[in-house]
């Protein structure tokens, strides 16, 4: 965090940065990708099937990165009526997490191939970029899923239950602006337990996909 040594802030920043850029770029962009493909071409006038960096990242969450060590895009613009079919707003609620995922599992092989040949050291910059990348897709894909406004798992679940609980998700997104506030400022001022619950989730998803094929370690 930036209120602890300086020095350390700065080289955790210098991975931190590109690190979250790929994962966060990719998150949105698959987010835009999905709901083009299923008929809506909001977020292509939106600029969202960009990789601009400046056309996904959101400032509260850039500043957010600094303060606490994680982040969050700008959502991706959508219209569920232009699309296909009732459960396309789904799809691209998942798309986000799931290219997470993907780029996880992409990640973990060197970084398996390493650990067998013994040679993964964090000390070395390469290899620490890559793990830091590797866990922060991880985590990622765990923090959208979680259930509130505006992250990707209230989505998913809007998108398959709003019109069986119309009331229900009315009220939440009636106060989608103070949920999203009182969210932010509780991660602010207790990043240290939000970080340590979430780390209780990715954790045996870490060890979990270190463990599969191709090239398992550990178990």
């Amino acid at each position: 965090m930036i209120f602890g040594d300086p020095v350390q802030f700065i080289v955790n920043t210098l991975y931190l940065i590109p690190a979250l850029l790929l994962g966060l770029i990719a998150h949105e962009m698959a987010h835009a990708f999905v709901a083009v493909a299923r008929g809506d071409q909001t977020p292509r006038l939106d600029g969202r099937l960009s990789p601009n960096p400046r056309n996904h990242l959101d400032p509260l969450g850039t500043i957010a990165i600094l303060l606490i060590g994680f982040g969050w895009a700008r959502p991706v613009r959508i219209d569920p009526r232009r699309m296909h079919g009732p459960f396309d707003a789904a799809l691209v609620a998942l798309a986000g997490p799931l290219t997470n995922l993907v780029i996880a599992f992409v990640l973990a092989i060197p970084i398996k191939l390493l650990l067998r040949a013994g040679s993964f050291d964090l000390a070395v910059p390469p290899w620490r970029l890559l793990w830091v990348a590797f866990v922060l897709n991880v985590v990622l894909a765990v923090f959208n899923l979680l259930p509130i406004p505006p992250l990707d798992g209230y989505s998913f679940l809007s998108a398959l239950f709003r019109r069986t609980f119309p009331e229900f998700f009315f009220r939440i997104d009636s106060h989608r602006q103070a949920i999203m506030l009182v969210f932010v400022l509780t991660l602010l001022l207790t990043s240290y337990l939000g970080m340590s619950i979430l780390a209780a989730i990715y954790t045996p998803i870490l060890r979990f996909i270190l463990s599969m094929p191709p090239f398992p370690v550990g178990g």
